[in-house]
């Protein structure tokens, strides 16, 4: 059986990169860039480029966000912010689901903060990767394995995107398998984010992962694209190769050019690839968004409906005063 090759660049975000013009894999069309590096991985092997510069672009989201919102100085104090807020959700004796994530990470502290000083007692947390595993145990958070428990009462988790119908995409971290299990167990899902996450459609500035069984890899890549979707393997930053979840699988970042117009659909499609584990569109899961924004000096936690109400409103009088 000849081998597949499937050409693909490195670029500087640590993403494997396919585009689809020459080589054949398959009934998948993948083109030739210069300056390649064989790569073999398990029955799949990788021509490798240089690392590249990332070619994303920041499209316009529904407030007019300063360009440094994006920026760890602007957002790490408004996720900090959010993850404040939320923990005041915990009542005693409630079970906790923990996200993964920079923002999660913020709200796994904020909570041992709260158990240490004796406000909330008898708290349970199911941790939803190692990472938060580890930080609840480094915070003071009693964790369990959620097959021991029968209902989740509120769980905490951040989010790359999320639209004003509370549709999210998450993935960031290679945990929303585990993430979506969770979340969907709980009575109460929270997602908290600072403003630069709330876009008018998903899909515009941040691709959806899909995380993968690795032996399916080639016929998942090629069903992807059939959907449309422009397929990126995702690579480690701090190892070689790919980057490997904590339930063994690879993770695909798919983008969709124009955004995703049906989010319920597409997320069901993807899930009937077989060979998908699980994709990072999170649909009618979410009954909260605490948004956390920045008001001159001030910093404000609102409910996602209305900050869209608020920004809706600050465009209808950007328009009438410039027209």
């Amino acid at each position: 059986m000849a081998s597949a090759v499937l050409e693909v660049s490195l670029t500087a975000s640590g993403v494997v990169r396919g585009t689809a013009q020459v080589e054949r894999l398959g009934d998948l069309k993948l083109g030739k860039q210069i300056g390649f590096k064989s790569v073999q991985m398990g029955g799949l092997k990788l021509a490798v480029a240089r690392p590249l510069r990332s070619r994303r672009v920041n499209l316009s989201r529904i407030s007019a966000v300063a360009a440094e919102s994006s920026s760890p100085v602007f957002q790490d104090p408004l996720k900090r912010a959010v993850a404040k807020k939320a923990v005041e959700l915990v009542k005693p004796g409630m079970i906790v689901g923990l996200g993964t994530g920079s923002t999660a990470s913020m709200a796994i502290e904020e909570l041992g903060k709260l158990i240490g000083a004796g406000k909330v007692k008898d708290i349970q947390a199911v941790a939803t990767s190692y990472q938060a595993r580890v930080l609840a145990r480094q915070f003071g958070v009693k964790t369990v394995d959620l097959n021991d428990v029968n209902v989740i009462d509120i769980a905490f988790d951040g989010a790359d995107e999320v639209d004003g119908q509370m549709n999210v995409i998450k993935g960031g971290g290679a945990a929303h398998t585990m993430e979506k299990v969770v979340n969907t167990m709980a009575k109460k899902t929270v997602i908290l984010v600072d403003q630069s996450k709330v876009v008018p459609q998903l899909g515009l500035t941040f691709p959806v992962p899909v995380e993968v069984l690795p032996f399916a890899i080639s016929p998942v890549l090629r069903s992807l694209v059939d959907l449309g979707g422009e397929p990126e393997i995702r690579s480690a930053l701090r190892k070689d190769g790919p980057v490997i979840t904590d339930l063994g699988n690879m993770v695909v970042d798919v983008r969709f050019p124009g955004g995703i117009k049906d989010p319920a659909e597409l997320e069901r499609r993807i899930n009937m690839i077989p060979g998908v584990v699980e994709n990072g569109l999170f649909i009618g899961i979410v009954q909260t968004v605490l948004v956390a924004t920045k008001d001159a000096e001030e910093t404000l936690i609102i409910d996602l409906a209305d900050y869209v109400k608020n920004m809706q409103s600050a465009k209808e009088d950007e328009e009438k005063n410039s027209s």
